[in-house]
């Protein structure tokens, strides 16, 4: 594969993350939890616990150990509340970490009641842990879907913003229950962060069926940020939205010296799923050399 479509293949990579992430994550720690049966609480605590202060032993549990210990956590009510009290106070990152790893793996009702909590605190990095934690479970679980609705329209620091968008991954749901979404993504589209609204841009693309998506999308790819044109041209190919102001968008895009060699080597890869005449092809087929003979240097 040349570095054009690599590229370009790993925007719409970005674009399918969440969903896709969120069940090969939790597929494997499920298959852990299948695997490895779990030990008496003494076994445990002598392989592979999480150290309650520091030098107390290994900062991350080994990955053999991981499946016990979500089984162990999933299985003993108390264990789990240890375990979410010193997520809580945690600073160490490999600490923080390997706590992490195992209450994702948990994910029960206790783990997602505590992560809304961290979630909705006042404080920012409070609020980043418990995101960590939700990013656990499917907007598909109303309180989740409510929290982070909620957060959107109140959230300041662009950073925690941008994951709280992030965080909305496709899943099948009711147009009633869609529709709130939209309404908080199309406000964010005109953020004046630009990763912001790159991360709105490409959220939209994914859970916007109606024809607006095609507006949105030609809006986006005028963007005077780089960042949120690719995320539109990633939005374009995952959505697979056609039409002749979108292609025409994107072939000034690859024509176009001035933009970045990533974000024109996005635009040939998409433009390849778009019905082109001679003339655009030529456009098109100059684009895909440039950007290859960039690769070459």
């Amino acid at each position: 594969m040349t570095r054009p479509h690599f590229l370009a293949s790993l925007l719409v990579a970005v674009a399918l993350s969440g969903t896709i992430g969120y069940q090969l994550g939790r597929q494997r720690t499920d298959d852990a939890a299948r695997e490895r049966p779990a030990q008496s609480d003494a076994a445990t605590a002598q392989r592979g616990s999480i150290p309650s202060r520091r030098g107390a032993g290994p900062t991350v549990p080994a990955d053999e150990d991981l499946g016990r210990q979500v089984a162990r956590a999933s299985a003993d009510p108390v264990y789990l509340q240890q375990l979410l009290a010193r997520y809580r106070g945690e600073s160490e990152p490999d600490r923080k970490g390997a706590l992490l790893a195992i209450l994702q793996g948990v994910a029960n009702q206790d783990v997602q009641r505590f992560a809304l909590e961290l979630a909705g605190s006042p404080d920012p990095s409070t609020r980043r842990d418990g995101l960590a934690l939700l990013s656990a479970y499917s907007v598909e679980e109303a309180p989740v879907r409510a929290l982070l609705l909620r957060q959107m329209g109140q959230e300041q620091d662009p950073v925690l913003l941008k994951t709280l968008v992030e965080l909305l991954a496709p899943t099948p749901l009711a147009s009633e229950d869609v529709a709130p979404m939209l309404g908080q993504l199309e406000r964010l589209r005109h953020h004046a962060d630009p990763g912001v609204r790159a991360s709105a841009v490409l959220q939209s693309a994914q859970w916007d069926k109606s024809a607006g998506v095609e507006d949105i999308l030609q809006r986006a790819l005028l963007d005077p940020e780089p960042q949120v044109r690719e995320a539109a041209i990633a939005g374009v190919t995952s959505s697979a939205t056609r039409s002749d102001r979108i292609k025409d968008a994107l072939l000034d895009i690859a024509n176009n010296p001035q933009s970045g060699r990533e974000e024109r080597a996005a635009a040939v890869f998409a433009l390849q799923n778009f019905e082109l005449d001679r003339a655009e092809y030529q456009i098109y087929r100059d684009a895909a050399a440039a950007t290859s003979d960039e690769d070459g240097h």
